[in-house]
């Protein structure tokens, strides 16, 4: 079974990211990565991705696609009968940064290194063909793009502009390979952080009013957590230092008269098990 990468909120704002390029075929590194810095995040992925360095901050990657659009097709009798398939192209856009040899060759489709460690242009450019993997980072969660072949070559002009840094468009054509063209991970917490879901040990009382308030015991009850009776979310909760422990007040339900309920306890890493507690209403 595929694992479950446990997180409440699965968006991203994409602060840093790392491109990574390797030979073509190349396996993906074993997810998730500890991207606590950049040293740990080289050494999750292995000597076998070498990075491609600085990206535009504003156009660093962009993605595209290229083919027409599905056509409706029909009968008379059922004139949306079935839709067509039409091929896509996809790309993933480069603003490069750094000025390396290897920069250069992805730029200009390969090329030698002179005597006096200048870069020849070649004479005739060829797509360097690769492994590309992409990962952004969003504080301590990651998403991770994984492809197994690319083929990587320079697209616009540069311009040396004295207001911004000088940077080279270099266009990967994302190939077919051994599994489709390519993999995308879900939002995924890193190495740095452990995904321990809250348990429950105890409520005291089993019983409450609402707006008295109720003390879980278990572990990993940190904040930010909700605690849920039934489908009524408790109020105000309160948290130990070492999370061992939980203070909330039990909220006031629509329903009229006792009602048994599942007190469950939810993180950002999971949610524990259902214990019985009874909101007094009489």
């Amino acid at each position: 079974m595929a694992p479950t990468y446990l997180t409440k909120d699965p968006v991203l704002v994409p602060n840093t990211g790392y491109i990574f390029v390797a030979p073509e075929g190349t396996p993906k590194p074993v997810l998730p990565y500890d991207i606590r810095t950049e040293r740990t995040l080289r050494d999750s992925v292995g000597t076998s991705w070498a990075s491609i360095g600085n990206t535009s901050l504003e156009n660093g990657l962009t993605h595209d696609s290229e083919g027409d659009d599905p056509e409706v097709l029909g009968t008379w009798q059922k004139p949306a009968l079935r839709t067509t398939n039409p091929p896509k192209v996809f790309t993933v856009t480069l603003a490069l940064a750094d000025f390396t040899i290897d920069t250069y060759r992805l730029y200009y489709g390969g090329g030698d290194v002179a005597a006096d460690g200048s870069f020849v242009i070649p004479s005739v450019p060829a797509a360097q063909t690769k492994a590309l993997l992409v990962v952004a980072v969003d504080g301590d969660r990651h998403v991770v793009e994984y492809y197994e072949r690319v083929s990587l070559i320079g697209a616009e002009g540069v311009t040396y502009d004295p207001a911004a840094l000088t940077e080279m468009q270099v266009v990967a054509t994302i190939l077919s390979g051994a599994n489709g063209l390519g993999q995308i991970s879900p939002v995924m917490w890193g190495k740095a952080v452990e995904i321990n879901p809250p348990t429950v040990t105890e409520v005291t009382p089993a019983t409450g009013a609402p707006g008295s308030q109720v003390v879980i015991t278990g572990t990993n009850l940190t904040a930010p957590a909700t605690v849920w009776f039934g489908v009524y979310e408790g109020v105000n909760p309160v948290y130990t230092p070492t999370g061992t422990q939980l203070t909330v007040t039990v909220p006031d339900p629509v329903e009229t008269g006792d009602l048994p309920v599942q007190l469950k306890v939810e993180t950002n890493f999971g949610e524990s098990a259902g214990t019985s507690f009874t909101i007094d209403q009489s």
